[in-house]
């Protein structure tokens, strides 16, 4: 796909003169919706922990055939290297139109603690759940209270929360992980809220199911496979995002959309209420 590509049934606008950063960008869905940003004629910081991320951006930037791909590294969970990747970022490219906080630590990651006994809460490694919530809520925190302010500038930015389903967050045997996300969800309506007029929007993008990526742990895949679910494609969420990321969403903000239910083949107005999902946390009605 490529910046002309973008237009028509289904499909956003190109992204060129626009700037994204994307984080846990190495691998799975982070490196393929920096990928779909990239071939949309967006300038890309592939963000991640691992060094990994080096060779990412190299691959992207020989398969779009769009050398604006930079990779950085950054741990999320530590607030001066979030300040740093955005000033680097910015100092790069000029600035950050768009934020895609995908980054995070879940199931796999606890499997794999020291003192894990289970992923029931009371059998979990405290200093593993602190490190899950650390890395996936504040690190979606710091890095948008540090891109915020300079989207707001210039009166214009998207903020993409990468969440999961209401089934997951509220799946038993699935904390930290599900906090997490209920969290996130929850920074999605506020920070909506808190930029409401300032031309900067904030949503959730859910992919709509488990993932076929490292990302899901041995125990999840086996479940998956017992309930006769297939896995989710890793590019499952690129066409509602370049929609988000895109000027063809100006106004859409606080909404939570789901990446398997868009339609690729319907106008991009009508892809978007079918992918549209209410959010997981709702307000009381008013009189």
């Amino acid at each position: 796909m490529n910046a002309q590509e973008t237009t028509g049934h289904g499909k956003a606008q190109g992204l060129e003169g626009k700037v994204a950063l994307v984080t846990g960008a190495a691998r799975g869905l982070g490196f393929e919706m920096a990928r779909a940003l990239l071939s949309a004629g967006a300038s890309v910081v592939f963000a991640d922990v691992d060094e990994s991320v080096d060779g990412a951006a190299a691959k992207a930037r020989e398969s779009t055939r769009n050398l604006h791909a930079q990779a950085m590294r950054c741990d999320i969970s530590n607030r001066a290297d979030c300040e740093r990747l955005v000033q680097m970022a910015s100092a790069r490219f000029g600035g950050i139109d768009v934020l895609v906080n995908n980054a995070g630590k879940g199931p796999a990651f606890m499997e794999k603690a020291a003192k894990w006994r289970g992923h029931r809460f009371f059998e979990a490694d405290p200093d593993a759940w602190r490190e899950v919530i650390d890395t996936n809520v504040c690190g979606a925190f710091y890095l948008s209270h540090y891109a915020a302010p300079g989207m707001m500038a210039r009166g214009w930015g998207r903020i993409i929360n990468i969440t999961t389903s209401l089934s997951t967050i509220q799946r038993v045997a699935n904390s930290p992980y599900g906090v997490s996300k209920a969290a996130i969800e929850a920074e999605t309506l506020i920070w909506a809220k808190d930029l409401e007029g300032s031309g900067v929007t904030c949503n959730s993008l859910i992919p709509g199911g488990a993932v076929d990526t490292e990302f899901v742990s041995p125990a999840m895949r086996e479940a998956t496979a017992g309930d006769g679910r297939a896995l989710l494609r890793p590019d499952v969420m690129n066409a509602a995002l370049l929609w988000l990321a895109s000027p063809q969403s100006d106004g859409v903000t606080g909404k939570r959309f789901v990446g398997k239910n868009w339609d690729a083949a319907a106008p991009c107005e009508e892809a978007a209420a079918g992918a549209l999902e209410a959010p997981v946390l709702r307000s009381p009605d008013r009189a």
